[in-house]
């Protein structure tokens, strides 16, 4: 098969070049919209925490096995962190991969929360896109009747929001999974013993997903202290190409700097046409500010993503503060939090094995 794919290399190799110059060939004027601007850095006492997740999974033949973890550190002259974890089996499912990361989300919202509520952090570094986290929509709405929706959202709304509300003395985990299999289990054992399990696994999948609602509603009243960073991205708000516009500045330049005038986009005109089963008002009245950013000369440009209105000035205090503690143009929390709590492939079979996980995979003749 691999001679057939080489073979395929160097019958189509002008060709791809060819495509790759037209994504470089844009004919636009970058200079409008970056200023080549090395910002001094924050010379001020701040408490800076940051935070990221992973999660890997095995898949067995009768179940997935998957672990998350999620760190948060927090630093003032010192180091803290908070170190959340769990491991567990979940059945085969059309959306239990979706469901694996959607826990792993929860676990780095909850964390962060948690830092907010114990420590006073000036600013909060979240790795990724509060907007995508978001935007995207949930599959299993559609399939789940109103009045079942409806039912789900009474029976567990207030649980869910106590629970989040009091994280601060709580171990971080996903809360749905304990209501589903506790509190309501007669209700939705009954659903289940009508619909079927199928029917119950997209129930408890939406119940998972308002969780997550929750979880960053209550994140975002502290709009004001949290700078959300990607590494990468697609989106094309200043230049409407069709190659992203990180893509597009980091051609253009060099050099430190950043993208002005920066993007405004208004949640409910600009973004969020659907409606959110909780906190629906909250998140229509948000208002994020979009920026590009270099921090030190030839390294990555990276997104940052404020869930509010900003000025110049208060842009360029975000930048000189997160390259206060930067290491090649990335901010070293954010860098820190990655590594130590990456998931990788052996160590979850490290953990199958320790855990004395022994059914077959079905890829042991391969």
């Amino acid at each position: 098969m691999l001679e057939s794919l080489y073979s395929e290399a160097i019958k189509k190799k002008g060709t791809i070049i060819e495509m790759i110059e037209n994504y470089n060939n844009h004919n636009l004027n970058v200079s409008k919209f970056w200023k080549d601007e090395k910002i001094p850095k924050y010379n001020k006492d701040l408490t800076i925490a940051a935070g990221d997740g992973s999660s890997n999974d095995k898949k067995f033949l009768s179940f997935y096995f998957y672990a998350i973890a999620a760190e948060t550190l927090i630093y003032n002259n010192k180091l803290s962190k908070i170190e959340s974890a769990t491991i567990n089996t979940i059945t085969h499912g059309k959306y239990s991969k979706d469901r694996i990361r959607n826990y792993m989300s929860l676990f780095e919202i909850k964390n962060a929360l948690k830092a907010m509520k114990t420590y006073d952090i000036d600013y909060y570094l979240y790795d990724g896109s509060l907007l995508g986290d978001l935007i995207r929509p949930f599959p299993l709405e559609k399939e789940i009747p109103k009045n079942i929706r409806t039912f789900v959202l009474d029976s567990a709304k207030d649980m869910l929001n106590k629970e989040i509300n009091s994280i601060k003395n709580h171990e971080v985990e996903v809360y749905s999974n304990k209501l589903a299999n506790k509190d309501l289990k007669k209700k939705f054992e009954e659903i289940k013993s009508k619909k079927g399990s199928s029917y119950l696994e997209s129930i408890e999948n939406y119940l998972e997903s308002i969780e997550k609602l929750l979880a960053l509603a209550n994140l975002l009243k502290h709009k004001d202290k949290i700078i959300a960073i990607s590494k990468t991205s697609i989106s094309n708000d200043y230049f409407d190409a069709n190659i992203p516009d990180i893509a597009i500045f980091t051609k253009y330049s060099n050099d430190c700097g950043y993208s002005s005038p920066p993007k405004y986009i208004s949640a409910e005109k600009d973004q969020f046409k659907h409606e959110f089963p909780v906190e629906n008002n909250f998140f229509k009245s948000l208002n994020f500010t979009i920026f590009y950013v270099r921090l030190k000369k030839q390294k990555n440009i990276i997104k940052i993503e404020l869930p509010y209105k900003a000025d110049e000035t208060k842009i360029k205090e975000i930048i000189s503060v997160i390259s206060r503690d930067s290491t090649e143009g990335y901010p070293y929390l954010l860098k820190k939090a990655h590594l130590d709590v990456v998931i990788k492939k052996k160590d979850i079979e490290q953990l199958s094995n320790i855990i004395g996980i022994y059914e077959k995979t079905g890829r042991e003749m391969l």
